[in-house]
């Protein structure tokens, strides 16, 4: 799906309210200032998950995302786990369905994700991004629970209560 397509101006994002993702990741396409990828990455974490929600804008943007993250080399937390929490929250939250129309779509977007992850898991990667890239292996294979839990640990507090226990 092209970033110009009128179905980016309807869709709505976490907030439930229209969001257009193209923009910034039409941004983050052409962009190689580190404080502006910054600051994109804020404003879709903001934006396209919200308090579990996530909606139609959120969707088509996770192919989106790892398109633009593989042209670039951005392979870092913020796009792994923007995707794996989308995925998980489609699946585990109260969010409208994928339409039918968009599933094809959104399953390549899945597919490259988790091509793009094995791609980079042997590298030398800092403890948020391979925790991602765990629970994004997890989820993209349809582990979606597991890949959850897998990105809750990342919290030291939940890990060390979790390891308490067992």
């Amino acid at each position: 799906m092209d970033l110009s397509h009128p179905i980016w101006q309807e869709a709505e994002g976490g907030f439930r309210v229209s969001y257009d993702a193209s923009v910034p990741l039409k941004e983050l396409e052409s962009t190689t200032d580190p404080l502006v990828i910054r600051r994109i990455w804020k404003e879709l974490w903001n934006e396209l998950h919200h308090q579990g929600d996530v909606g139609l804008a959120s969707y088509l943007a996770l192919p989106q995302l790892v398109r633009v993250g593989r042209a670039k080399g951005l392979f870092d937390w913020n796009l792994v786990g923007l995707c794996c929490v989308i995925e998980q929250q489609r699946h585990l939250g109260r969010n409208p369905e994928l339409p039918v129309e968009f599933q094809r779509y959104y399953e390549a977007g899945l597919n490259a994700l988790k091509e793009f992850v094995q791609e980079h898991i042997r590298s030398d990667l800092d403890e948020p991004t391979f925790i991602a890239a765990l629970s994004a292996l997890a989820t993209c294979s349809g582990r979606v629970k597991l890949g959850k839990a897998i990105l809750d640990l990342e919290d030291p507090g939940t890990l060390e209560e979790f390891l308490e226990q067992f």
